[in-house]
């Protein structure tokens, strides 16, 4: 696969990425590392805790990052299914390479913003897992699906969104596009409400040879599954049996066996699988799920399939940010300099799980509360007086990778020692 800066035609590997020079709009950055190359800086060795790294300051745990890479994998290889991976969670080409490196379908994106970044790098397969309304977006997919190694597909739901996608290709002289009709939850987000007006729908598109229909999509994470329970788990699967439905629709239409079915965050893929299969042999079930990449402390930890399987078998969190105690105003309450500007906090505020004194550079288990954040303070509340004191730095999990990713145009990739090993670039 050619890396390369698209829109420009320069050949860029992403390999080079850590040939740019560091700046100051790279926070957490060493300031005497400023004017270096990323590759000049790593060749100094440094350890977050002894090179003068700015905090607050988010790394990824590079033997975590493996694990779940292999164990995703992995695990779609034994189930003969593919993983077309949502890289809007981190927006790194960097880790989309390692995804596609082993074995991943494509990639998934959610507009075609984000689809022009990858593509911008090489990436050749790529699912907006969306609805497409710009003219401009979509002459501009038609044009890039000219290239036969290149394949980008996105979401229909509706006539209006067909009368867009048929006015876009009309005014260009070639061009294609490649379609899956997607199936909705009530009250849920974009997709088809009833299975009914699949068919027609399918018939519109058919009848159009410059549009290319695979299959459905659908995304089950817009139910309220809470947490596996029964009554969740059955909405669950009721939501896929209408994806599979949909699907023998649109293949008895279309007189195709081999539709593309498509769902799967990263909580509940293993029901998912287990439903869409239901469909048959031939079906083409594909997975999206993004999440998985770095996992968390919190959500996903609570429900994904693997939870409890033991050593090798399990996700591992990836992502940590540590912060520095700035002030200790009352003897239970300290404040970190890391706020909503660091970390999301959507799905449940930072977790305080390790802690490095002033003194001692020795990384210890820790145990306190954040119980609230400020753009840029943490309000950390700790089990007992003074267990922390200003300028030691607290190290905290996260629940919910993707709006915190979404925090930093860099990462630092760091082993088990805390030495810096790589730097992860990220392009929201």
């Amino acid at each position: 696969m050619a890396y390369y800066l698209h829109m420009t035609g320069e050949r860029v590997e992403i390999s080079t990425l850590n040939n740019l020079p560091i700046s100051p709009f790279f926070k957490g950055m060493p300031l005497a590392s400023q004017g270096k190359t990323f590759n000049d800086f790593l060749a100094t060795k440094p350890n977050l805790f002894d090179s003068n790294f700015q905090f607050p300051i988010a790394i990824l745990k590079a033997e975590a990052l493996r694990n779940n890479l292999d164990r995703m994998q992995d695990f779609c290889n034994e189930m003969s299914i593919d993983i077309c991976p949502h890289v809007k969670t981190t927006m790194s080409p960097q880790i989309a390479k390692m995804q596609v490196d082993r074995g991943a379908w494509g990639i998934t994106v959610a507009n075609f913003y984000q689809a022009g970044v990858f593509l911008n790098f090489g990436f050749e397969r790529i699912i907006i897992a969306n609805e497409v309304m710009d003219l401009s977006a979509i002459q501009q997919i038609a044009k890039e699906n000219l290239n036969p190694q290149v394949q980008i597909i996105f979401y229909l739901d509706s006539w209006e969104g067909l009368r867009v996608a048929e006015e876009a290709i009309e005014k260009l002289p070639e061009g294609k596009l490649y379609l899956l009709i997607e199936v909705g939850a009530a009250n849920g987000r974009a997709g088809l409400r009833n299975v009914e007006e699949v068919l027609p729908l399918t018939q519109a598109i058919k009848k159009n040879p410059r549009l290319n229909l695979l299959g459905v999509s659908g995304f089950e994470g817009v139910l309220p599954v809470e947490n596996r329970s029964p009554a969740g788990s059955a909405a669950l699967r009721a939501f896929c049996q209408k994806m599979v439905e949909a699907g023998k629709i649109i293949s008895d239409e279309l007189g195709n066996p081999e539709v593309i079915l498509t769902a799967g965050g990263s909580a509940y893929f293993d029901i998912v699988i287990e439903e869409l299969r239901k469909y048959g042999k031939s079906g083409h079930i594909i997975i999206r799920s993004g999440g998985y990449i770095s996992h968390d402390h919190g959500g996903y930890e609570l429900t994904y399939p693997f939870a409890g399987q033991g050593e090798g078998k399990t996700f591992i969190p990836a992502i940590e940010l540590w912060a520095k105690v700035i002030s200790h105003p009352e003897p239970t309450l300290a404040i970190l300099n890391l706020g909503k500007r660091d970390v999301g906090n959507d799905a449940g505020e930072p977790m305080p799980i390790k802690h490095v004194t002033s003194v001692d550079p020795t990384v210890k288990p820790f145990h306190a509360v954040v119980d609230h954040l400020n753009d840029q303070h943490g309000y950390l509340v700790l089990d007992r007086e003074n267990a922390a004191s200003v300028g030691d730095l607290i190290g905290m999990g996260i629940s919910h990778p993707c709006t915190t990713f979404d925090k930093w145009r860099l990462m630092a990739l760091v082993n088990e020692s805390y030495e810096v090993v790589d730097f992860i670039h990220t392009f929201f």
